[in-house]
């Protein structure tokens, strides 16, 4: 099993390639089903002068995102979540954030059916909510992860306990975000995840890699990784932000992943 590695491709089929009980931790953001086609705040319009100064707001995320109908949805939701399952070890824990709206989803049905136990629901706190230009409901400040384990077990490396909160503010995208992927997740979010759940040379798969962020927060604490990222864009993106991270030799496949789509490597700060 190749481990420090992104994959081009659909992560359903390429999990089924895992062996069973391989992966210590995962780490995922995967679609919600929450885009809306062609839809979007443009900010020019504002009466607001500094909401003019700001980005316009995307609420088109794309086509990965999209899906014929909420069965469709449940339907895919549920076939890489087995999957999670089945190569997830023993003890090892699960991190998905989701729609609020569809949470219980996992919770009700999915971990009672493949054993799974729902440990707890973590909240991202954005101290800098989009604004609300219409004023018809109160801002969009949470997102939340779904927590759960395979068996009953204990967080591995519980910290102090003022830092074992179940929630974490930080700023939205607008502050610390690093790409053009519409979804990143903040590094501090994904960062307390893997610290708590894995111990150094743990494995820990995002099959949702989109901008990188689990490569990039599992290089730094020394974890190795797996990721699966289906849009070519974003591929490339998640491999780009990954090698500005590498200040030596990559570990793994990573050096030909990137020499296969153009990207240089760094090798004690010359590029080959």
């Amino acid at each position: 099993m190749k481990t420090n590695i992104i994959y081009n491709k659909d992560c359903i089929e390429g999990m089924k390639e895992l062996p069973d009980e391989s992966i210590d931790c995962i780490i995922t953001d995967p679609p919600y089903m929450v885009s809306q086609a062609g839809k979007g705040i443009d900010r020019k319009k504002s009466k607001n002068p500094n909401s003019r100064r700001k980005k316009n707001i995307i609420l088109d995320f794309g086509d990965w995102d999209n899906f014929k109908d909420e069965a469709d949805f449940f339907q895919f939701t549920e076939s890489w979540f087995s999957e999670c399952v089945r190569v997830l070890k023993p003890k090892g824990w699960i991190y998905i954030f989701f729609d609020k709206q569809k949470m219980g989803y996992f919770d009700l049905f999915l971990s009672k059916k493949y054993g799974i136990k729902t440990m707890n629901i973590f909240v991202w706190i954005k101290s800098n909510p989009v604004p609300s230009c219409r004023k018809t409901n109160w801002l969009s400040a949470t997102e939340f992860c779904w927590v759960g384990s395979k068996g009953k077990c204990k967080i591995k490396n519980f910290l102090q306990q003022k830092e074992m909160h179940n929630h974490i503010t930080t700023p939205n995208k607008s502050s610390y975000g690093k790409t053009k992927h519409p979804t990143e997740k903040p590094e501090l979010v994904i960062e307390k995840f893997v610290k708590t759940n894995s111990n150094e040379g743990d494995i820990v798969l995002d099959c949702f890699m989109g901008s990188g962020t689990t490569a990039v927060v599992c290089k730094r604490l020394n974890r190795q990784f797996i990721g699966y990222e289906i849009d070519p864009q974003y591929y490339k993106l998640s491999l780009e932000r990954l090698s500005d991270k590498t200040s030596t030799s990559p570990i793994g496949d990573f050096a030909t992943q990137k020499s296969l789509i153009g990207i240089p490597i760094k090798n004690g700060g010359k590029l080959l």
